[in-house]
C-alpha cells in the first residue's frame, strides 16, 4: 500500500544545485560578524585612549575644555602604559608561530625507496617524544651472501637529521644510498615535527634538536647489530647545526655531515620569525629576545663559528651552497656515500651490486 504524498505546500520545491554555496554564505556571514567585534573593539580601544580615566563629574556637569597640551600628555602616558604590553604579545604570537610550522603531508616513507623500516619511538633529554625510520643495513641479499654471519656482524649507523618546517621525508634521497653501502640509517623526527609531545614543544632551530639527536644516537648504540664505535650524524639546515651542537658534546660520534647550516640566532629569527616590512626591522631584537625567554636557550649556541673545531677534529663534509635540492642531487650523493665509505670502514659494498 503506498503512502499518500505530502502536497507541496507553497510551491515547487527546486534541488540545491550547488549546496556549497550556502555553507560558504554562512562562513562569510560568520567572519563579517568577527571583523565586526574586532572594529568595535578597536573602537572602544582608541575612545579609552583619549579619555581621562580619572575624571570624576557629575551627569549634569558640562564637559570642560582641556588644553591641547594636557591632551597630548594623557595620550601619550596612555600609550606608554599600552605599547609595551602590544609589543610583548606581538612577539609572543610571532614567535609561537614561527617555531611551530605547519607539519609537511607524509606521503611517502623508506618503502617508497625499496628499503625495510621499522618505526621506533623513544624519549628526548626532556621527556619530549620523538620518532623515527630505523633502516637496518641487513637485509634478503646480505643474508643470502653472508649467511650465518650476517647475525654477527655489528655495521655502522647514521643519524639524518632533517631542517626546521620538514620531516624525516626529506631525508629519503639519502637513505637508499646509505643502505646500500651497508650502512644501518635513523631518520629521527624532531620536536615541531609530527604529533603529541614533540609538535607541542616547537622548534628551537637546532638548539634543544641537539638533544634528540644524542637521543637518537644512544638509540642506535643500544641496537645489537650496530658497531656503537661507528656513528656519524647527518643534517640539513637546522638539522645541521642540532647535529653539530651534538657531535661537539659527544667525542665518541665518528663523523659529521653538514648541509646548508643556519650561521647565526639572527638568521632563524629574520628567515621564521620577524615580520617583514619597512619599519619592522626594531622589532627583530625584541623576536630573538622573546624567542630566548620562553624556550629557556642561549642564542649565541647557533653561531657557525663556535664549531670550528668540531669541524677540525672529527671527520666532516660541508656543503654550504644554499642549495635546498642538495640532497636529489646524484653527483652530492655520491660524495656523501663515498664520505661514508671512507670514514666509516663500510667493508660490504660488493655484495649490494649498486651503483658506484
Amino acid at each position: 500500500m503506498t503512502q499518500p504524498t505530502k502536497p507541496n505546500v507553497g510551491g515547487m520545491q527546486r534541488p540545491v544545485m550547488n549546496p556549497t554555496f550556502v555553507e560558504f554564505h554562512h562562513t562569510t556571514a560568520k567572519w563579517a560578524t568577527c571583523w565586526q567585534y574586532v572594529v568595535r573593539g578597536a573602537k572602544w580601544l582608541s575612545r579609552s585612549l583619549l579619555t581621562n580615566p580619572f575624571a570624576v563629574r557629575k551627569p549634569e556637569q558640562p564637559v570642560a575644555a582641556e588644553s591641547p597640551a594636557k591632551v597630548l600628555v594623557r595620550v601619550a602616558v596612555s600609550w606608554a602604559i599600552v605599547l609595551p604590553a602590544l609589543c610583548v604579545v606581538s612577539a609572543v604570537g610571532l614567535v609561537t608561530t614561527g617555531t611551530h610550522p605547519a607539519p609537511p603531508p607524509a606521503l611517502l616513507d623508506p618503502n617508497s625507496q625499496g628499503c625495510y623500516f621499522e618505526s621506533v619511538t623513544f624519549n628526548s633529554a626532556d621527556g619530549t617524544e620523538l620518532s623515527g625510520w630505523l633502516v637496518p643495513a641487513m637485509d634478503a641479499r646480505r643474508v643470502i651472501h653472508e649467511k650465518d654471519k650476517v647475525l654477527k656482524n655489528r655495521r655502522p649507523a647514521i643519524v639524518l637529521v632533517h631542517d626546521v618546517g620538514q620531516s624525516p621525508q626529506q631525508m629519503l634521497p639519502l637513505i637508499r644510498p646509505l643502505h646500500e653501502e651497508g650502512v644501518n640509517v635513523l631518520a629521527v623526527a624532531l620536536r615541531g615535527c609530527g604529533t603529541g609531545t614533540a609538535r607541542a614543544a616547537g622548534a628551537t632551530f637546532g638548539l634543544k634538536e641537539s638533544a634528540d639527536v644524542a637521543a637518537a644516537v644512544d638509540v642506535l648504540r643500544r641496537t645489537r647489530f650496530v658497531d656503537p664505535s661507528r656513528i656519524a650524524v647527518a643534517g640539513i639546515g637546522t638539522g645541521a647545526n642540532a647535529a653539530l651542537l651534538a657531535a661537539s658534546k659527544d667525542p665518541s660520534c665518528k663523523a659529521v655531515i653538514v648541509v646548508n647550516p643556519i650561521k647565526s640566532c639572527d638568521e632563524a629569527v629574520v628567515k621564521r620569525i620577524a615580520p617583514r616590512g619597512r619599519g619592522l626591522e626594531w622589532m627583530k631584537p625584541l623576536c630573538r629576545l622573546t624567542f630566548e625567554l620562553m624556550y629557556k636557550v642561549n642564542a649565541d649556541e647557533l653561531n657557525y663559528e663556535r664549531y670550528s673545531a668540531v669541524l677540525g677534529t672529527k671527520p666532516s663534509l660541508v656543503f654550504d651552497n644554499g642549495n635546498p635540492y642538495l640532497l636529489s642531487e646524484g653527483k652530492r650523493v655520491s660524495e656523501i656515500r663515498m664520505f661514508c665509505r671512507k670514514n666509516l670502514a663500510t667493508q660490504d659494498r660488493p655484495a649490494i651490486g649498486s651503483a658506484r
